[in-house]
């Protein structure tokens, strides 16, 4: 027996046009588009948390020293990189003059859109 097909208007058939798979396209392209893009702003906020963290940790272990550096011995310092985090500079402001004596330590580093900086402050007496 041979099938007979052809064209009916109005009746149904089995298929995509060409207009739904270029709709279905697009819509599969939109949603790989906004899974890279979230990927890849969740990698950037990763790596800038991690620079956030490694940066306090620095901060904190300039204050140690600083802690353990008699009084009539404080004094500023210029931006120095540490040779083991060369991407991070740390500075130390010292108010002299007074007692208690206002320390700032500020590490820096270079972001994407810029310069990103942590300051910490304490106060040193002298007693």
């Amino acid at each position: 027996m041979l099938l007979n097909v052809r064209y009916q208007p109005g009746k149904a058939r089995d298929g995509f046009s060409l207009l739904e798979l270029m709709i279905a396209l697009l819509i599969f392209t939109a949603g790989v588009i906004a899974i890279i893009w979230a990927f890849s702003a969740g990698m950037s906020a990763t790596s800038d948390i991690e620079n956030i963290d490694l940066a306090l940790n620095i901060a904190q272990a300039k204050m140690e020293e600083i802690k353990n550096t008699p009084f009539a011995s404080l004094a500023d310092s210029g931006p120095t990189t540490d040779s083991h985090f060369s991407n991070f500079n740390t500075a130390v402001n010292v108010g002299e003059g007074q007692n208690p004596m206002p320390v700032d330590v500020t590490v820096s580093w270079n972001v994407l859109r810029g310069q990103a900086n942590i300051t910490l402050t304490t106060l040193v007496a002298n007693y």
